[in-house]
């Protein structure tokens, strides 16, 4: 019962909150066409009552013909009965058509006026004498007053993104019109009309920049300009001293308020009214004061009112256009890996070093003109070419290869003979090792190619099923940031393939109001519906770069400890952890070759690149190929690490080990604990290495231990004890246990690096 009551009191409360803001608006608009009818043009016209019962919205059109009519009423001497006539008609035809949708039309508003006012006014010169010139020309400024006063009682009030040219330019008109209406009211001589303008043309170039505060600046000075001498003193200064506050604007408020006052009083000291002088100056400071005395929450609307179109990206197409790109640039790389090996092949057969070859540059070389050398070429040729391979082996290695004269073999030229041979020999040994090194390299970068081709292909896959654009999340975004007083000027929201949402946002206006991320976190999180992260935030000026993802279910707390091989030395294992941007906690070991300095660059070369290709959104399996053929290429001498990856999926638990010639992974949950074990070999030893892999799940409380092999050279069954015996303590302690115990039980009179990662999974409240 009392939850009906407290819903039917909220509602109850709700509708009356309603109903006030109803009346204030309606109020709001009969002030409105009062001060829009007695806003006059060259002296003694007064179109713009007319025009804004043309423009507002159906449902303030009593208010608003009310406040004209009165407006029309007061000013019965300069004709208003002319343009109170203009009203009633304006009024009784948009009543009639009011079922009608072109009725909506800002552009139907602004013809309506149009014909309205000039029929009349037509009709009243034509009686009583008047230029038609003027009549027709009064007719246009009302039809183009209504056509911005439709603009913009068609803007939202709940407006997201901002306003774009044309709004931003039927805002600056009306407002124009409005100041036009008070600029008669005075209080000590300042015009209270004067003062609305500097506050209006203040917020415009504050939110708008130099654009927006020229656009506002240079419509109210040409506002003020055509209504007539009383009014155009000082007016000029306003397009001025706009655009200057929209170039000052980057400095936040407190710079570009004195930028204004500055240039109104240098613009009017220009003109060279003394009485001026004085006048404007203290009206900009009032107008300034009025804006900076503006409540926060008026603020915040004002400059999302004001303030450029918030880009709200359109992903679809770009994402559409960027797969097919990166799949034609995996299927180019493809060919040029299959181009590579069919081109490899055929020049191979052509150019491959033939031994043949090589002693027929021998026979023509030594044996022209003698008499046995069909018998050596012909008859004897196998034993001739036993008998030159055996001489090159030994004068080779002259130590090791002590080979027997062949008794078979009698050559009348020997001396000369080997010569020749030791040269041409040499050369085709050079061209041999030339071929298996330059086969060698070609693999290397054709597996490079391939693997090029295949991280193109992950990435395309990932932005097609991965990456989807979030337009409402984003506009929620908008007016969360909004209502708190900042312009976002562009807003990505997305959602991957588990429906987990992130948004990049840049924003403007942050020099007046630093960025409070824990009010940041809670205001965003209560308009999407989703619990944030706290923020990473880049400041500048007087904008910010913001990327926000969902907060979690888990947390990590990670525990990492090494002991290098002697105390001093550098250690050979890296190890690494960090989050991957898509909810993923990955832990890294890479143990080097050995151990000390050469090592280290191993295993901090492998964890190195394997990191940055992981966050950068690359396959597993593909920054494996790469990294391995980086390893072949890089060395002569065998070059070797170890690679051992455990991703935790931080919202479900899930986990994913992937191996390849790591040592043992120590796994703890349901209060048991298992091993993962691997039977791949390493990077840098053969082209087609690939991962061990398997997938477990974890919950709360579950451990993860990953280790080196210094840690397990003394069998394994003790630190899973020491696992399972683990009730209290930090996984810091837990990793320091395990690595100094392993230390401690090495009994074969050697040291190895020693690397113990352990991660805690815990509930992220």
């Amino acid at each position: 019962m009392k939850a009906f009551l407290d819903a039917e009191d909220i509602k109850s409360k709700a509708l009356k909150n309603d109903t006030t803001v109803g009346v204030l608006l309606h109020i709001i608009t009969f002030i409105c066409g009062f001060l829009f009818a007695n806003a006059p043009i060259c002296n003694n016209l007064l179109p713009f009552g007319a025009a804004f019962t043309g423009g507002v919205k159906r449902k303030y059109l009593a208010a608003a013909s009310g406040g004209s009519a009165l407006g029309y009423i007061i000013s019965f001497s300069n004709g208003g009965f002319v343009y109170a006539a203009s009203v009633f008609a304006i009024t009784t035809i948009r009543v009639i058509l009011s079922g009608e949708r072109f009725a909506r039309s800002p552009i139907f508003s602004g013809c309506l006026s149009f014909l309205a006012a000039g029929i009349i006014r037509l009709t009243v010169t034509t009686s009583y004498g008047g230029s038609v010139v003027t009549a027709l020309t009064e007719a246009a400024l009302a039809g183009a007053a209504a056509y911005f006063v439709a603009i913009v009682f068609y803007i939202s009030p709940t407006h997201k993104s901002g306003t774009d040219i044309k709004e931003t330019t039927a805002l600056s008109f009306c407002a124009a019109i409005f100041i036009l209406g008070l600029s008669k009211f005075s209080v000590l001589g300042l015009s209270i009309g004067r003062i609305l303008a500097v506050a209006v043309i203040v917020a415009t170039a504050r939110y708008g920049q130099a654009a927006y505060g020229a656009v506002s600046g240079t419509i109210i000075s040409f506002i003020l300009a055509i209504a007539g001498s009383e009014y155009f003193s000082g007016s000029v200064t306003f397009a001025f001293s706009g655009l200057i506050c929209g170039v000052f604007s980057a400095f936040g408020t407190l710079g570009m308020i004195p930028a204004y006052i500055l240039t109104t009083l240098i613009s009017t000291l220009i003109i060279g009214e003394t009485e001026l002088i004085s006048v404007m100056f203290f009206e900009a400071v009032i107008g300034s004061g009025v804006f900076l005395l503006l409540p926060k929450a008026l603020v915040g609307y004002i400059g999302g009112l004001l303030s450029p179109t918030t880009e709200i990206a359109k992903l679809d197409s770009i994402k559409s256009s960027l797969i097919m790109r990166l799949e034609f640039a995996s299927g180019a790389l493809k060919d040029i890996y299959e181009t590579v090996e069919d081109v490899a092949e055929k020049l191979g057969k052509i150019n491959c070093p033939d031994f043949d070859k090589t002693l027929i540059k021998i026979e023509d070389e030594v044996c022209g003109g003698c008499s046995l050398r069909r018998h050596c070429w012909e008859t004897a040729r196998e034993i001739t070419a036993v008998d030159a391979l055996a001489r090159w082996n030994r004068m080779r290695n002259p130590t090791q290869n002590k080979a027997v004269e062949n008794p078979d073999f009698n050559c009348l030229r020997t001396s000369k003979f080997e010569d020749a041979l030791l040269r041409h020999c040499a050369e085709y040994d050079s061209k041999k090792s030339a071929e298996l090194r330059l086969k060698e390299v070609r693999n290397v970068i054709n597996d490079q190619f391939d693997g090029i081709s295949k991280m193109l292909s992950d990435l395309s896959e990932e932005f097609k099923y991965e990456v989807r654009h979030n337009s409402k999340a984003a506009e929620n975004i908008i007016l969360a940031l909004k209502n708190m007083g900042y312009h976002a000027v562009s807003c990505v929201a997305a959602d991957d393939k588990f429906g987990r949402i992130s948004a990049d946002i840049h924003i403007k206006g942050v020099a007046d109001q630093p960025i409070n991320k824990m009010s940041l976190v809670k205001n965003l999180s209560l308009a999407v519906g989703r619990d944030f992260n706290t923020p990473t935030v880049s400041v500048g000026s007087d904008q910010a770069f913001i990327f926000i993802t969902e907060r979690p279910n888990y947390k990590i707390e990670i525990g990492l400890s090494q002991i290098p091989e002697e105390q001093g030395k550098l250690c050979g294992d890296s190890a690494k952890y960090f989050t991957d941007g898509r909810g993923r906690f990955i832990m890294i070991i890479s143990d080097g070759m050995g151990s000390g300095g050469r090592a280290a660059v191993d295993s901090a070369m492998v964890s190195g690149l394997f990191s940055r290709m992981i966050r950068s959104g690359f396959g597993y399996d593909c920054s494996l190929k790469i990294i391995n053929s980086s390893m072949l290429f890089k060395s002569t001498d065998e070059s070797l690490s170890t690679v051992d990856i455990a991703a935790i999926d931080l919202f479900n638990g899930g986990c994913e080990l992937l191996k390849a010639g790591a040592a043992p992974t120590f796994i703890k949950r349901n209060g048991k604990v298992g091993k993962a074990e691997s039977t791949s070999l390493p990077p840098g030893i053969l082209r087609n290495v690939t991962f061990d892999k398997a997938n477990i799940n974890l919950k709360a409380e579950d451990i993860i231990v990953m280790v080196s092999d210094g840690a397990t050279a003394e069998d394994t069954e003790w630190i899973s004890k020491i696992i399972l015996d683990w009730t209290i303590g930090s996984a810091q302690q837990l990793a320091d246990e395990i690595a100094f115990a392993a230390r401690r039980r090495r009994s074969d009179g050697h040291n190895d690096d020693i690397t113990v990662m352990v991660s805690i999974l815990k509930k992220n409240y």
